[in-house]
Parts: structure tokens; C-alpha cells; sequence
């Protein structure tokens, strides 16, 4: 008898079952928050400049970390956009949405930013290593730094990580655990943004 492709057998991991599943392909976004922006007092006009995101997790495909040095790539799940943009733009959304920061621009505005945003993805995939618990894992490296007279500042510079557990063993679960970790990161540091204007 033939062993299934490794491809296969992740996929009947994820859907919990190895016995004839209705396998299809899935994309998925990150969410963004349904409340309207906070008002903000600040003048700052921030930019989110870049987003990079590793070498490991830059596919379209959902990523799973089978063991510390092994990762696979489902075949069935994906973004539905490159996974830099669709951080991107949750990111400045949530951004815009805590208030700590400025006014938030759009890509291609005409107007000049006095505050830049880099953010980095250092870890986006989902952790298998315990069958028992799997979980969502997200890192993001975040450089934020004023402009002024053609010099800058950095105001911060952070990593902020999360591993969500994941509801079931389904991309959809992974998805949400990785929204709940995207909502807690950017909690963080819209946090951390309003202390330090407050200092």
C-alpha cells in the first residue's frame, strides 16, 4: 500500500480526521477591528513605511512548524493576499484604531509623515509540535521613529510575540488564533506608544 504524501497527511491533521475529507482550497485575511478610530490628540501624521516579514513565511500558504527545525507548507490554505499585505494592512488599522500614535496615512498619500512605522514578521505559522495543543504563533519586530529636519528618532523598538491556542485542528482555527494574536501585539504597542507620548 502507498504512504500519503506528507501534504496529505498534514491535511487530514488539520481537518482532525484521515478519512475521505472534502479537502479544498481556503483563503483567509487578517481581521480588523469593527469599532470606528479613536480620536487622537496627536499632530503626529504617521506612515507604516514597511513591512518585511522572514524568508520562512513569506509563501501565500499557511505554514506549520512540525518540529524545531521542520516546517511545512499546507497546499490547501493560504492567504488570499501576500501575507506582508495583509498584515500591512491590519496593522494600520489597528494603528489608527488606538489613537496613541497620530493620524494614520494611507499608502500614497500626499501628505508628509512626521512619524514612520517599520514592522518586521519574525514568526507566522502554526505550531504543531504538541498534537494535543496546537497553537497560533506571531512575532512581530516594530521600529517606530520620528522625522524632523531630515533626521530621525526612534521612539521604539520593540519584538512582541504571541501563541494563541487554536480552537479545533482547522486552518479557520488557525486564522482566528492568529487574529487574537495580531489583536494582543497591537494592544501592546499602542500601549507602549501612549506611555511614551505621555512621558
Amino acid at each position: 500500500m502507498k504512504l500519503l504524501a506528507p501534504s496529505l497527511i498534514l491535511a487530514a491533521v488539520l481537518c482532525g480526521c484521515a478519512s475521505g475529507p472534502s479537502w479544498k482550497h481556503q483563503a483567509f485575511a487578517f481581521s480588523i477591528p469593527a469599532d470606528p478610530p479613536a480620536a487622537t490628540a496627536r499632530t503626529n501624521l504617521v506612515s507604516l513605511s514597511r513591512v518585511s516579514i522572514s524568508p520562512l513565511f513569506q509563501s501565500r500558504s499557511f505554514t506549520y512548524r512540525t518540529g524545531d527545525d521542520r516546517y511545512e507548507q499546507d497546499p490547501y490554505a493560504g492567504f488570499i493576499v501576500a501575507p506582508d499585505r495583509a498584515l500591512a494592512e491590519s496593522i494600520r488599522v489597528w494603528l489608527r484604531a488606538g489613537g496613541a500614535v497620530g493620524r494614520v496615512l494611507e499608502p500614497g498619500s500626499g501628505l508628509t509623515p512626521t512619524l514612520m512605522v517599520e514592522a518586521s514578521i519574525t514568526e507566522l505559522y502554526g505550531d504543531l509540535r504538541n498534537p494535543a495543543q496546537p497553537m497560533g504563533a506571531l512575532g512581530i519586530h516594530f521600529i517606530i521613529y520620528h522625522l524632523e529636519n531630515g533626521r530621525s528618532e526612534i521612539a521604539l523598538d520593540t519584538t512582541s510575540t504571541r501563541q494563541t491556542p487554536m480552537a479545533g485542528k482547522t486552518p479557520a482555527a488557525l486564522m482566528a488564533a492568529w487574529d487574537a494574536d495580531l489583536r494582543e501585539i497591537m494592544g501592546e504597542i499602542n500601549s507602549a506608544c501612549a506611555k511614551g507620548n505621555s512621558q
